[in-house]
């Protein structure tokens, strides 16, 4: 797959009225970087490392251990996790108690193949947050962990998500907020990717550290504010930095969605869903969305 080299464009469109054209190659892209191996490959090595992080079960300020606890607490008999990856949020629910059943969706069949073999007991499906291969309100609980952020239509997927939810159902859902932190790591800063300012500094770069210096300081959470104003709903990144440099890998340089947790609870008020915030949204919690869809 030839892939087109980025810049310090903003290339940002809305995923609701841009150009279909141009969203449908994005998509097309970014399906193939998630579900075949060796896209795959890099992403998945990450995800398994964080996977191992001891810390993680142990930091109970961590949203990802705040996640499941609050999952564990509503105590429901039936759960969907949408972008299970190999399984960690499944062992970690068991860990913390939940008896009920569990049900995971991954877009890579490797991976889903991979889930059945370890764990047989669990109903692994191979499957996009835009197709779920579950009937209606099949769920008490549809959750995902730092899934949204990577959706080219992220619309559709929180409406599909909703779809498999019995009445009286929630929806919890864990993304970065784009928008309140004023970074997006999939946004190529300076004349390179990946490094910081101050790295490129110390090896001499120093053009190229001036404009990353002033990209993430100003020119980048400037446009940001302005995302909805300017450009629409739902925008997304169309050119990622992941699909530039296939070769490097790093948390949320795949992200494509602008995730905005003011977004998401505006689309779903507007909805008549009721939305809540476990955790609330100050600290950690205003850049780091945590976020509960309640269907009424």
């Amino acid at each position: 797959m030839k892939l087109e080299k980025c810049n310090r464009q903003f290339r940002w469109i809305s995923s609701v009225k841009g150009d279909p054209e141009i969203l449908s190659s994005l998509d097309k892209q970014m399906a193939w970087f998630y579900s075949q191996q060796d896209g795959r490959e890099m992403y998945q090595s990450m995800i398994d490392a964080i996977d191992t992080q001891e810390k993680i079960a142990t930091d109970l300020s961590s949203v990802r251990h705040l996640m499941p606890q609050y999952i564990c607490d509503l105590k429901p008999e039936t759960i969907l996790e949408i972008g299970c990856a190999s399984g960690r949020l499944y062992r970690q629910l068991r860990q913390y108690g939940y008896q009920g059943s569990y049900c995971g969706v991954e877009v890579a069949d490797y991976v889903i193949q991979q889930n059945r073999h370890k764990h047989p007991e669990v109903n692994w499906q191979c499957g996009t947050a835009y197709n779920i291969p579950f009937p209606d309100s099949s769920f008490e609980v549809c959750f995902s962990l730092y899934v949204l952020e990577h959706l080219v239509y992220p619309e559709r997927g929180l409406t599909e998500m909703i779809r498999v939810i019995k009445p009286n159902g929630r929806l919890v859902l864990v993304f970065p907020d784009f928008i309140e932190s004023g970074r997006f790591s999939s946004q190529q800063l300076g004349l390179s990717p990946m490094m910081t300012a101050s790295t490129k500094l110390r090896q001499g770069r120093i053009i190229d550290a001036l404009f990353s210096l002033y990209d993430s300081k100003i020119r980048l959470p400037k446009a940001l504010r302005k995302t909805e104003m300017n450009l629409g709903n739902f925008l997304v990144n169309t050119s990622p930095i992941c699909l530039s440099y296939p070769d490097m890998m790093s948390a949320d340089i795949d992200a494509v969605y602008l995730a905005s947790k003011k977004e998401v609870d505006d689309w779903a008020t507007k909805k008549g869903f009721e939305v809540e915030y476990p955790c609330g949204t100050e600290g950690q919690f205003a850049e780091q969305a945590f976020i509960v869809i309640h269907k009424t």
